[in-house]
Order: C-alpha cells, then sequence, then structure tokens
C-alpha cells in the first residue's frame, strides 16, 4: 500500500509564492482585449492565419489550455481531442495515433504512420519518437483529413502540429514544479526574450518522473510509468532587418516502462457459439498450469494476484518491459523577407533517436522455457532490441505577401531517413536446432530500412469574387526505398560480431532501390455568408509509401514492398465567429476511403504466449462522421469549451482477413473441422483458406475497423474570479470526457469490447494578475470512475485449466491502465519574473 507524498516543501514554496503575490498586485492584468475570446492562430497552411478563416477541419489546443489541464505527454493530448484515439502497444515503439478512426499499428521499422507529427516545421522520422515529454509547447494544432499535400507522405489521414514557444519581447523567466499523491514529479525552467536589436534566446530544460501505476510483487517497484529529461535551446540571430536566423538544437532522454499487462479476468468457456449459449465461469489459480505444463502451476507462476479483480494492479516479472530512448538534434531556420514582403525559407534539420526496448514476454517471474534435453523450465521467455533512427530533412518555402486576393505557398522538399533495428526473442543456443516454431518461438535479426523522398509542392488560395475563395493544391512526391534484413535463431549471439545468419533466400533478404511516384492534390471551395460566417467544401487525396514486412516471421513471400495506402477525402465545414467574437463555432461532415491500408495485425496461437505479427495490405476501409468545436465566453471571465466527434469507421472490403479463437467451437467427427465447416477452436465465420488447410481465414467485408468509439465528447470550463480584500484572483475549472463502447480487435472479436466511461476533472487555485505566481490545484477522475479506454485483451490464453495441453483452455483477460485510471490529486507551482 503505497503512503501518500508528503508536501511540506511544496506547502513551504506556496506559502512563500503567496506573500510575493502581494508585491505584485498593482501592476495591471494582461492587455488581451476583455469581454472577447482569444485570437487563435494557425500554421496549417504554411502562414500564420486565424483559425475561422481557414477551410480546413482543425482543433487547436492553446498554452492556457495545455497549462490548465496539465499537458505532459502526447497521451495526454489524445484525452482531450475527441478526434484523436490512441492504441497502446507492447512497448510505447508500437504506440499508434489514430485521427478520425484511422492509424497505423505496426510492430516493425517498415511500415510509415498514418498521422504525420510535426514539431516547429519538422516531422519526426517515426511517430513513436513523439511519446516522450512535451516541452516548451505554444500550441497543438490538430489537422483532421489528408494532409499530404503540404505535410508530405506520412499524413495520410491527418498531421499533429506542435509549435514551441517563441522569441519575443524582454527577457522572461519562468520555472514550474508539480507534485502528485502518488508519486510523479515534474520540473522545468525556462528563460526566454531579445537580448538585442540583433540577438534573442530562449533555453529550456525540464525533468519529469511517474513511477508508475503497475506494482511489481517480484522486486517491489512500480512500472507503467515514464520520466525523462529534456533540454531545448532556440538562438535567434537577426543580422540585418530582413534577414532572420534560427538555430534549434535539442535533447530528450526518456525511460518509459509502459506495456506491462495485468491479468484481471479468468474465465471458464462452456457451451457453444453457434448454439448461443455460451457460459463464461469466474476460475481461480487452483488447478491451472501455464501450456498445461504440471511444472507450472498458476498458483506459482502468478502468486499473489487476484486474477478476477477488474482492478488488479498487481504484476509479476523477472525482466524489464519498456523503452529507453535519446533523441538529439538540430534545426537551422533562414528567413529572408522580400522587398514586398514576401518570405524565402530554408528549414534544414538533423536528428538522431537511439532506442533500447525489453519485453517480459512469459508475463512471470519463474523460468518457463525448458533448454533442449531437459523437460524443467530454468530460463525465461524474454525479448530485446535495438533501435538506430537517422533523419535529415531540407526544405526551401516561399510564402506570398499576405495581402491581395491571390496567395500562394512553394517549396521543395527532401528527406533521407535510415532506421537500423536488431531483436532478439525467446531462447535457442546452438548446436540446438530451431526455426520460428520451436518452444518460445527464437529469433535474432538485423535489418534496416531506408528511405529518401523528394517533392515539390504548392498551394494557392484564389478570391476570384467578393466573399468566394477558392484553394487548390498539389504535391508531386518521388521516394526511393529498399531495406536489408538477416536472421538466425540462436538467442546468445548478442552482438553482429558473434552474429551467423542463416542461408540467403531463407534468412536473409533485401529489396533496394525501390522507386515509387505519386501526386496528391487538395481543392475546396469557401463562401463567406457574413464577415463573421463561412462554409467550404474540401476534396482531399492522401499517399504513403510502399512498406516492407520486416518481422521476425519475414518470408520469401512477403519479401518484396507492400503497395502505397492511399486515401480520398470529402469534408463539408461551416465556421462561425459570433457575438463580437464571445462565440466561436466549427462544425463539419467527413467523408475518407482508404485503399490498400497498411496494417500489421498481432495474434496468439493456443499455448504459446508469443505475440506474433503480419504485415497486411486491406484492399479499403473508410471513415465517416460528423465533428463539432464550440468555444464561448458565456459571461464575464467564464470561458466554455466543448468539442464532439461521431465517428464510423468500417472495413469495407477484406475477404481475408483473421480470426478470433474460440474454443466453444469442437471439432466433430475426428476432423479439425466442426460442424458447419469452420476451423475448429476458431469463430464460427473463419474457413479454411483452402480446402485441407488448418489456416483460416473469415470475410470481414462490411464490418467495424476497430479502435475508436462511435461518440467521442469534451466539456470544459474555466471561471476566474476576484478574492474580496486581496490582490488576487481565484479561478476553478472542470472538464469532462465521455466515450461510448468500442471494439479494440481488427478481428471483430466480440470478447474484445471496452465498455463506455465518463472522466471528470476538477482544478482550482490562486494567481497575481500578470500571472507571475500561480498556484494550482487538480483532482483527476474526481470520482474515481474505473475504466479500460484501450486493448482489453480477451480470450483463450496459454493458462489450461489441467495439467497437460489438452486441458480446457482458460480464457484471460488483461489490461494496461491509463494515468488516471484512479483518481490522484496534484499541485502545481508557477512562476515567472
Amino acid at each position: 500500500m503505497k503512503k501518500p507524498i508528503l508536501l511540506t516543501p511544496m506547502a513551504s514554496a506556496l506559502a512563500l509564492a503567496l506573500l510575493s503575490m502581494n508585491a505584485h498586485a498593482q501592476q495591471e492584468e494582461s492587455s488581451s482585449k476583455p469581454g472577447t475570446l482569444e485570437t487563435v492562430v494557425v500554421t496549417a497552411n504554411k502562414r500564420v492565419e486565424k483559425l475561422e478563416s481557414v477551410p480546413m477541419a482543425i482543433s487547436v489546443m492553446s498554452e492556457q489550455e495545455i497549462q490548465r489541464t496539465n499537458i505532459r505527454e502526447i497521451e495526454d493530448v489524445v484525452a482531450m481531442m475527441p478526434s484523436l484515439t490512441l492504441n497502446s502497444g507492447t512497448t510505447a515503439a508500437n504506440n499508434a495515433i489514430f485521427m478520425r478512426g484511422i492509424g497505423t499499428v505496426s510492430v516493425g521499422i517498415g511500415v510509415e504512420s498514418d498521422v504525420a507529427v510535426i514539431i516547429d516545421d519538422i516531422p519526426i522520422a517515426t511517430q513513436f519518437q513523439a511519446f516522450k515529454d512535451l516541452a516548451d509547447v505554444s500550441r497543438i494544432e490538430v489537422l483532421k483529413g489528408p494532409q499530404s499535400t503540404l505535410f508530405g507522405k506520412s499524413a495520410v489521414a491527418g498531421a499533429v502540429n506542435i509549435v514551441t514557444k517563441p522569441i519575443s519581447g524582454p527577457m522572461v523567466y519562468r520555472a514550474s514544479t508539480y507534485l502528485t499523491n502518488d508519486h510523479e514529479w515534474r520540473v522545468n525552467a525556462s528563460a526566454g526574450g531579445q537580448l538585442d536589436e540583433h540577438f534573442g534566446l530562449r533555453i529550456y530544460a525540464g525533468k519529469s518522473r511517474l513511477p508508475g501505476t503497475f506494482h511489481n510483487l517480484t522486486d517491489g517497484k512500480d512500472v507503467n510509468g515514464s520520466g525523462g529529461k529534456t533540454f531545448m535551446a532556440k538562438l535567434q540571430w537577426n543580422p540585418i532587418d530582413t534577414v532572420q536566423v534560427d538555430l534549434t538544437p535539442r535533447y530528450n532522454f526518456q525511460d518509459n516502462s509502459r506495456g506491462v499487462t495485468a491479468v484481471n479476468g479468468f474465465n471458464l468457456r462452456t457451451g457453444s457459439a453457434a448454439a448461443g449459449n455460451v457460459v463464461s465461469t469466474p476460475i481461480g489459480l487452483n488447478g491451472v498450469y501455464l501450456n498445461g505444463n504440471p511444472l507450472l502451476p498458476a498458483t506459482s507462476v502468478l502468486a499473489g494476484i487476484n486474477v478476477n479483480d477488474p482492478n488488479n494492479r498487481n504484476v509479476r516479472r523477472d525482466f524489464p518491459t519498456g523503452l529507453i530512448s535519446s533523441d538529439r538534434g538540430v534545426g537551422l531556420k533562414v528567413s529572408w523577407t522580400l522587398p514586398n514582403d514576401a518570405q524565402l525559407m530554408s528549414i534544414t534539420s538533423w536528428s538522431k533517436y537511439l532506442a533500447n526496448d525489453f519485453r517480459d514476454q512469459d508475463f512471470t517471474d519463474v523460468p518457463t522455457i525448458a533448454v533442449a534435453g531437459s523437460t524443467i523450465p530454468t530460463v525465461g521467455n524474454n525479448q530485446f532490441g535495438t533501435y538506430d533512427i537517422r533523419s535529415k530533412t531540407q526544405e526551401f518555402r516561399y510564402v506570398s505577401p499576405d495581402t491581395g486576393n491571390f496567395k500562394y505557398v512553394a517549396g521543395l522538399w527532401l528527406a533521407h531517413n535510415e532506421i537500423y533495428r536488431h531483436f532478439i526473442r525467446g531462447y535457442c543456443v546452438a548446436p540446438t536446432v530451431c526455426n520460428a516454431n520451436s518452444p518460445s518461438s527464437p529469433t535474432n535479426y538485423y535489418t534496416d530500412i531506408y528511405n529518401t523522398n523528394k517533392a515539390v509542392f504548392g498551394q494557392a488560395s484564389w478570391e476570384f469574387m467578393p466573399t468566394w475563395t477558392l484553394t487548390g493544391g498539389l504535391r508531386v512526391n518521388e521516394e526511393i526505398s529498399g531495406y536489408h534484413y538477416k536472421r538466425n535463431y540462436f538467442t546468445n549471439q548478442l552482438d553482429e560480431a558473434s552474429f551467423t545468419p542463416g542461408p540467403v533466400g531463407v534468412d536473409q533478404f533485401q529489396s533496394t532501390g525501390n522507386t515509387d511516384h505519386a501526386t496528391t492534390g487538395k481543392i475546396s471551395l469557401q463562401k463567406q455568408i457574413t464577415p463573421e460566417w463561412m462554409v467550404y467544401s474540401q476534396v482531399s487525396t492522401g499517399y504513403k509509401g510502399e512498406a516492407y514486412d520486416v518481422t521476425s516471421g519475414l518470408k520469401a513471400s512477403a519479401a518484396f514492398p507492400v503497395r502505397p495506402e492511399t486515401s480520398q477525402s470529402f469534408e463539408l465545414g461551416t465556421k462561425a465567429n459570433l457575438f463580437n467574437s464571445r462565440l466561436s463555432i466549427a462544425a463539419t461532415y467527413f467523408k475518407s476511403d482508404f485503399f490498400n491500408y497498411q496494417q500489421n495485425v498481432t495474434y496468439v496461437l493456443p499455448n504459446d504466449p508469443t505475440i506474433y505479427s503480419q504485415l497486411n495490405s486491406i484492399p479499403n476501409i473508410a471513415t465517416h462522421g460528423f465533428e463539432l468545436d464550440v468555444n464561448a465566453l458565456a459571461a464575464k471571465d467564464l470561458t466554455i469549451n466543448g468539442a464532439l466527434a461521431f465517428t464510423l469507421p468500417t472495413i469495407e472490403k477484406w475477404a481475408n482477413g483473421p480470426c478470433f479463437a474460440d474454443s466453444t467451437n469442437v471439432a466433430v467427427g475426428g476432423t479439425k473441422l466442426a460442424a458447419n465447416g469452420s476451423i475448429a477452436g476458431q469463430n464460427t465465420a473463419c474457413f479454411p483458406i483452402s480446402p485441407g488447410s488448418t489456416t483460416g481465414v473469415q470475410n470481414l467485408n462490411n464490418t467495424v475497423f476497430p479502435g475508436t468509439s462511435k461518440i467521442r465528447l469534451n466539456i470544459g470550463a474555466n471561471y476566474e474570479f476576484g478574492i474580496p480584500k486581496m490582490p488576487l484572483k481565484g479561478f476553478v475549472n472542470v472538464n469532462v470526457r465521455y466515450q461510448s463502447k468500442y471494439n479494440t480487435n481488427i478481428n471483430n472479436d466480440p470478447n474484445s469490447v471496452n465498455d463506455p466511461y465518463s472522466i471528470t476533472d476538477l482544478g482550482f487555485g490562486v494567481r497575481d494578475p500578470q500571472d507571475k505566481y500561480k498556484v494550482s490545484f487538480r483532482v483527476n477522475n474526481l470520482f474515481d470512475r474505473f475504466y479500460i479506454p484501450n486493448a482489453n485483451a480477451s480470450g483463450p490464453s496459454s493458462f489450461r485449466a489441467g495439467p497437460t495441453a489438452t486441458s480446457p483452455q482458460v480464457s484471460a483477460s488483461s489490461w494496461v491502465p491509463p494515468r488516471d485510471v484512479f483518481r490522484y490529486f496534484s499541485v502545481k507551482l508557477d512562476v515567472k519574473f
């Protein structure tokens, strides 16, 4: 049982802050225009524009909202943005952001994401690099729908554009500290401003730590946490009035132990799914064995764990699960303002990302593998590997002046990415001869992926009639890509010097020099009905390059590129800024189709806890729905914001989809088939891929594409008030988010459905009128509602209700908890001087 963290040092700091507030109380409040909503600007079209003027569906999280809701990581952003969802993988390296129900789930390095993440005009090479502390952020723009025209090939479903704080005005110094009752802490400090008329700088340093939401009974430590340290700098030089040079070095170190799953349901299913009389009965640990092995009783493997507690937070692990990474890089931006007020820019970046990933594959702290010649388990089933990602980008951009009826942006793009991966899983030591189907599914491979991307792009808007604007854009893209792959099954060859690959064509593959050309575009028509209200329609296309199935199960039949993924999208929307800027509304209907959708499908075989993956190219998936964003100044000092996403993603066409396990679909007549001809042990719609085959597929045409709730809603309010007889202002804010139930597995397993939930957060505090000192208190998950927002694996497991491999299978549920699945309290102090 954890003891609450003592906040005595923080209490002392708060007392000093409150005393200091009095000294600044007589200063004037913010210079923002009273009685109106804050003006929101975005750079979605690679120029600064007011949000309500851009004919595109965009949701924006401002710096004030980021601070108010204690946003720290991209997971926090997803929770607050209804159009975004998160698919949690086995480690942070397998996490995926979904936009409007569409995203890429991949456990390999050969598949790019569907949602691009851009930080200060520089896209990251792989999406999982975004799962770290969001440092010194000014705003976050969520650009919905295909953004390939301006943001490239990894924005086939959308983009998340992160903008850090700019350099402006005199030097300002800030510091912040944050503590919670469950031992999370964050500290950071920054300094920024103009040193003189030619030089400016901004420096940020921060450190954070969250021990975790699970408790490891093996070593007494908490897991499923994260922490890291970040350093960022902006150095700005204006040698002459028309030239600005920005140099932006950065460094981040992250230790992320998320991905650990905990058992929270043990059931024995009887009856028949076909007859509709399946009964699921909870059972305990007694009489249950891992893989039906009498030497691995569940009472030992899961000792001390209540497997039927939905809230179970206890695990047993003797090997780490998580990702330890470092990310370093630098950007160089040179901007030249031309005599006609147009801008010519050069944006250059270099980055290097290194990571070590780990996973305890047998989910316990006892040996589960018997070495050759023995029947007694003496070795654990673990996996681990490394990532080495190197990226270089160069963009030249011309932005026309902001005046006149015709505006445009044009540019050239060049990028080169190299990704190196080493991966080891299971146990096999020579002279034993192993293969992928040997116990523990051993593998040891080295692979690298490269791609060089060249593009020319442009977009223009033309007010061809008063109140009518036509916008069009085009991108012509060429990509050259390839990979190298070599493998063996000896897991004690830990470095490349001792590594001996298997034969060419069996364990060695390569495909290089693959060239792909694509053209994407967008066109929109905008009508300004009144100065405050506009409507628009838009058609856009997206493109994502060729993919490679470079995972441990690579076979000759899958050694060549998977076709590029493309998208087509239609939007009809309206935006209004009403009642003298006291109410803003944005509503959008959308429909998007994705062709040759690239998706890694993961699965588990009976009596084998190993998670396998296979890259699929799904012929056609689609998503359509409705989105609404509302912001209102309901009364003096009372702001209300709401966002709704109604999303219906579907699998339109996929005749050879994966099946799901169903132990109640039993074999008949001494065959391996059930009564209706389906494969025994699989769902009743799972039929042999060919006559006599034991590999099954199911027709998933017109079924649900998983991972996203039909309804996601977020409502927030913030109220500020004066404190009588004190030179301070108080504030209180509340946020409520809701999401409906949804399926978590692409095979449409009815047992993989997460229940709906709603979560309420409450914050309050005091500040001085200039925000020089601010003390914030917050209660996350105010009503302590239990919920599971991510994959809840539920189905036949590697446990058997008996000491033999043929004993009845146990269906097990497991979960990975979010940060606020249990109520927690926090206090934060912000200082500015």
